[in-house]
């Protein structure tokens, strides 16, 4: 209880902006007053944080996008993790975007000096992870740089056809995301026959939303090439039909009347 009225005292004292203490401590003048308070406003929560076999703790982060803000935010997990488990982690931010890494591993201040790892997936060679008998193992080889895809789409399809038909769907659509991150690779899932459907419902599907994004883009390029009302239709019949994008959200994005797309549907 002293503690308290002691750190409640002294905290109200400071905040009454002794000055002349202030540049005795650190010979330089206040300019501004800051917010003292830090709300906890959301739960975080890393991506990876296991105890290894020599008893260190490594901490991972998988970032699809350069985050400039990497450096200020694996720094926050280091603190968060040395408090509860009193072992300064081992870290690792990898890098699975598919523009050119420029994530920063390092922060460098006065009187701080901290820094961890960064790795560009695609500089790991990933030959074990397609030989690998798990199917998790097979997906994110995907995102390496792999030179030989037919090796890995015919070990992705074994494992397919050997595994239930709801995990079968979940491990399609986990498959089928990820190649957002690999857009080149598009072209070449298209030339595969893989033996399997899988029926996309929901808005917050992720093979749903592509197919909205992939709608609209055609729709976009088509309006700006043709030019008229015709190639507009067009492409809004293509978005309606086969990607079900709403009606509203077409005539907003190629700038059309709702009545007239109603009439068209």
């Amino acid at each position: 209880m002293e503690k308290f009225v002691f750190d409640r005292t002294l905290r109200e004292l400071f905040q009454q902006i002794p000055k002349t203490f202030i540049k005795l401590l650190i010979d330089k003048e206040i300019k501004e007053i800051l917010d003292i308070s830090f709300p906890k406003v959301r739960e975080l929560r890393v991506d990876l944080l296991c105890r290894l076999e020599d008893d260190s703790i490594f901490h991972l982060e998988i970032q699809s996008t350069n985050d400039m803000n990497m450096p200020k935010r694996m720094l926050l997990y280091a603190a968060l993790i040395y408090e509860r488990y009193n072992v300064f982690p081992n870290q690792l931010v990898l890098y699975v975007g598919e523009r050119k890494l420029k994530i920063k591993n390092f922060i460098s201040e006065k009187k701080l000096k901290y820094e961890y790892d960064v790795k560009d997936i695609r500089d790991f060679d990933c030959s074990k992870l397609i030989e690998s008998e798990d199917i998790n193992d097979n997906i994110i080889a995907m995102l390496c740089d792999i030179r030989d895809m037919d090796k890995l789409f015919n070990k992705l399809r074994e494992k397919l056809i050997n595994i239930p038909e709801n995990k079968r769907a979940d491990y399609l659509r986990k498959l089928f995301y990820l190649f957002r991150l690999r857009p080149d690779l598009k072209k070449y899932l298209k030339e595969q026959k893989m033996p399997f459907t899988i029926e996309v419902t929901k808005e917050d599907d992720p093979l749903y939303i592509m197919g909205i994004e992939e709608g609209i883009q055609k729709g976009k390029l088509e309006g700006k090439l043709e030019g008229k009302l015709e190639g507009k239709l067009e492409s809004a019949k293509i978005m309606i039909d086969k990607f079900g994008v709403s009606i509203e959200k077409v005539a907003k994005e190629l700038d059309l009347p709702i009545e007239l797309l109603k009439n068209l549907k």
